[in-house]
C-alpha cells in the first residue's frame, strides 16, 4: 500500500511542476522589485546587515517570509523605513503565501486522489 501511494505521488510530479514552476516566477518577480524598491535605500537590519541589497538573499528572505517562519524580521527593517512599504510585504504575502500555496496543495490533492483512483485496488472517495 505504500508503494501504491510513492507511485500516486510519483505520477502527480508533473502536474505539480506547472504550479511550483509558477511559483518560483512569483518570487523572483517580487525579489527584483524589492532589490529596486529597498536595494538603494541604504537600509539595516536590528543586527546592523545590509538589508535587501543581495538578489540571492532577497529570494531567501522572501522564501522564509512565505513560510512564515519570521516574518517579522523579514519586513520590520523596511517598515521602519516607511510604513507604506508594508503594501509590497501584504501583496507577496497575499499572492505567494495564500493564493500560490492553496493552489499547489490543492493541485496535490487533486491529483494524488486521481491517480490512486486509477490505480488497481486503489479505493479513493
Amino acid at each position: 500500500q505504500i508503494r501504491r501511494a510513492f507511485r500516486s505521488i510519483r505520477n502527480t510530479l508533473p502536474e505539480i511542476t506547472y504550479v511550483f514552476l509558477l511559483f518560483m516566477f512569483s518570487l523572483l518577480m517580487f525579489s527584483l522589485m524589492a532589490l529596486k524598491l529597498f536595494g538603494e535605500r541604504n537600509l539595516q537590519t536590528a543586527e546592523g546587515l545590509p538589508y535587501f541589497r543581495n538578489y540571492l538573499e532577497i529570494v531567501f528572505d522572501l522564501y522564509v517570509l512565505v513560510t512564515t517562519a519570521n516574518s517579522p524580521d523579514v519586513m520590520m527593517p523596511a517598515f521602519d523605513f516607511s510604513s507604506w512599504y508594508a503594501l509590497f510585504f501584504i501583496a507577496f504575502v497575499i499572492v505567494n503565501t495564500y493564493i500560490f500555496m492553496s493552489l499547489f496543495l490543492a493541485v496535490v490533492y487533486n491529483n494524488y486522489k486521481k491517480h490512486l483512483k486509477v490505480m488497481p485496488g486503489g479505493a479513493c472517495d
